[in-house]
């Protein structure tokens, strides 16, 4: 089996991230540290090491949906101890892992898990999973701007693809307007870029669904598991 593909199985992070370890030297088969991914081990005797810690076979996988309240970083763990969504889901095991990352303020539908295979298939770019935000823009942009959104706009990290971006209602002071956005890229901070392209400023976000995982009435800062049939129409995607 591969390297990375053993790791992200048992747990310890999604193949994404297993890979980089990999590179940064992070990671170790019967004491000699590999720098390349794809490296073949034994799975019966070879011992794999993640970051100084033995790694063992996972005996149970586990999915669930969060709902991340703002002030939240994505991550396991913050350098500068602030605040991590992993605090909200401290009581169960150590093994899960934030699947993709919602950003600092960005509120909303957050997966965990421990199963690597079932996170990189949500992640990898090939997929295209569609994920719904609500989007509260400064403002009330005019029609040309909302169609340029649509069409798609150049972002730091390139022109976006065409997106579903439904106006929904203004605010009564008129100072925002709510649009329903669907995309089926992951570009870092993606929503938020687009609207700032446009002149108009994202206030609020939050994130309401994956694929055809609605975040529903699930109360903030509450998470539950998934769902066979969930679990199974994601992988299905």
């Amino acid at each position: 089996m591969r390297l990375e593909k053993y790791i992200a199985t048992s747990g310890v992070a999604s193949r994404r991230a297993v890979k980089k370890s990999i590179r940064a030297g992070l990671v170790t088969v019967n004491g000699e540290t590999i720098f390349v991914p794809g490296h073949p081990i034994d799975v019966e005797t070879d011992i794999v090491a993640f970051d100084g810690q033995q790694v063992e076979p996972l005996t149970e996988h586990l999915y669930l949906m969060l709902n991340k309240p703002p002030g939240y970083l994505t991550t396991r763990r913050d350098e500068r101890n602030r605040p991590t969504v992993m605090t909200l889901v401290a009581d169960l095991p150590d093994s899960i892992y934030p699947v993709g990352r919602l950003d600092l303020e960005t509120e909303g539908l957050l997966l965990f898990t421990n199963d690597g295979n079932f996170a990189y298939r949500l992640l990898h770019p090939s997929h295209e999973i569609e994920k719904t935000y609500l989007a509260w823009a400064k403002g009330i942009p005019s029609d040309a701007a909302v169609q340029r959104l649509r069409q798609g706009v150049s972002i730091p990290s390139g022109e976006t693809a065409p997106a579903m971006v439904k106006r929904l209602k203004t605010s009564k002071d008129e100072t925002s307007t709510q649009f329903e956005v669907v995309i089926h890229e992951g570009k870092k901070r993606q929503v938020r870029l687009m609207f700032k392209a446009v002149g108009h400023p994202v206030i609020r976000l939050k994130r309401t669904r994956i694929g055809n995982l609605r975040l529903g009435g699930l109360p903030q800062g509450a998470y539950r598991s998934l769902t066979e049939s969930e679990i199974m129409a994601l992988m299905e995607l």
